[in-house]
């Protein structure tokens, strides 16, 4: 009997636009690195490790700390079947696994997600367009990306609320699938195919 993989994924995918349309959050610009693979990030995050969260910018007028709790916050528990735990500062990191998790609010002279990987120090936040708040991130392996998005909302409003937490959960939803789409499973041997 053949199984199709990609119904629950369409399921899940629907559900989550549904609930982006409620806050008026927009995903975009989303890309996978063929090294993208999900056991991998669970062994790097997942358990008793801890995944280091970098947060650049900060359009709130909060301090940097209190910004970087509400996005760890935000993240806990918003992947799809990669279990992760998310820190600004772990205290227990997979020595053998490089990674890091890379978001930037409204960053000043970035356009592609990708690059956050590559940035050295903060980077400032621009002004919002039309009240539209842009969040790019990235998951890295060293200087390079595994997977990165951008999420938009508008009329955020603070850190405290549904529409921040909303931003903040499906950036986190769009970089760490359960399957790598770049594969594809080949229904009738089970094997898994690269694309």
């Amino acid at each position: 009997m053949r199984m199709n993989y990609r119904i629950p994924l369409l399921l899940a995918g629907l559900a989550a636009l549904a609930a982006c349309a409620q806050f008026g959050v927009t995903v975009s610009r989303v890309d996978y690195a063929h090294q993208y693979e999900p056991l991998e990030v669970s062994a790097a995050g997942g358990g008793e490790r801890q995944l280091k969260v970098v947060v650049m910018g900060n359009p709130f007028g909060v301090p940097q700390s209190e910004l970087e709790r509400a996005v760890v916050k935000s993240m806990q528990g918003r992947t799809f079947g990669v279990p992760v735990n998310f820190a600004i500062s772990p205290t227990n990191t997979d020595p053998s696994r490089d990674f890091r998790v890379v978001v930037a609010f409204n960053p000043e002279g970035v356009r592609d997600p990708g690059k956050l990987c590559a940035a050295e120090s903060n980077l400032p936040s621009t002004e919002s367009e039309k009240g539209i708040l842009t969040l790019m991130g990235a998951f890295c392996s060293t200087d390079s990306y595994l997977s990165h998005a951008v999420a938009r909302a508008q009329d955020v409003g603070g850190i405290n609320t549904e529409t921040f937490d909303s931003l903040v959960a499906h950036l986190t939803l769009s970089l760490f699938p359960d399957e790598n789409p770049h594969r594809r499973f080949d229904g009738d041997t089970g094997a898994v195919l690269v694309n």
